[in-house]
């Protein structure tokens, strides 16, 4: 009876220590705060003007140190779109601009970069405007974080853009704006494990999406106090401040 005590004893403490070992080995998954997600609050813009003038995206120049095939397609079908959300203006098809001229010369916008370019795009599409965008800054970064109980991986994806409104006949450079955002991508777990990951190309999609989207919401802004006739004479004002809030 001694005998089978003191066996029995020691496996009950062993369990117990392999019980406490293997619940020590896996902490619960450190998760931070959700971050708030930007969005554009398009409604701050003034209402559009009620003849639209027509306009053409002249190109997209990458000037940035990430080189990426297609970027200034990419750019120029997202201006497209944020172009037509907004109701500003009529928009020439990118299908169409692509169509009509190499991708040599909408790549590097080099439509509106001499007068006499631009008189003979002018006379093609009978635009009263040109608008061409520029990335001019696109960076990716990580960072990494250690604490006693938990450890992470941050990725910054950064873009910056700049676009740019110009009469079609008289080369007159009529408003500009800039927009930058960072996509952040948090990889996260205990000390002994958790979530894994590396650079996803989504990220930069949609810190492209919002960068020129910021980019063009302060170009109406400015278009619309210089020229408030041609961008809606009811300009209450409203958009005087970046169009963006945090969801």
């Amino acid at each position: 009876m001694l005998y089978s005590r003191l066996i029995v004893r020691p496996l009950v403490l062993l369990s117990t220590v392999v019980l406490l070992c293997a619940c020590a080995g896996t902490p619960p998954a450190y998760e931070p705060p959700p971050q708030p997600r930007e969005r554009i609050d398009w409604s701050r813009l003034p209402p559009p003007p009620q003849k639209k003038d027509l306009v053409a995206i002249a190109g997209f120049e990458n000037k940035s140190t990430y080189s990426a095939d297609k970027l200034w397609d990419t750019s120029a079908r997202i201006l497209a779109t944020y172009l037509l959300r907004t109701g500003y203006f009529r928009v020439v098809e990118w299908e169409k601009m692509k169509q009509l001229f190499d991708w040599d010369t909408l790549s590097t916008a080099t439509l509106v970069k001499t007068p006499q370019d631009m008189q003979k795009a002018q006379q093609i599409l009978l635009c009263e405007y040109f608008v061409s965008g520029t990335i001019t800054y696109f960076d990716v970064r990580q960072h990494a974080s250690v604490s006693a109980t938990s450890k992470s991986k941050i990725i910054d994806t950064t873009i910056r853009a700049d676009v740019l409104l110009q009469h079609a006949q008289s080369g007159e450079y009529l408003a500009s704006g800039k927009g930058e955002h960072t996509e952040r991508q948090v990889y996260s777990g205990g000390l002994s494990g958790g979530q894994t990951g590396s650079w996803d190309p989504r990220a930069a999609d949609n810190a492209l999406d919002m960068a020129i989207g910021k980019a063009l919401f302060e170009l109406i802004s400015t278009f619309n106090r210089a020229y408030p006739g041609q961008g809606g004479a009811n300009f209450t004002g409203k958009s005087t401040d970046s169009g963006v809030e945090l969801r």
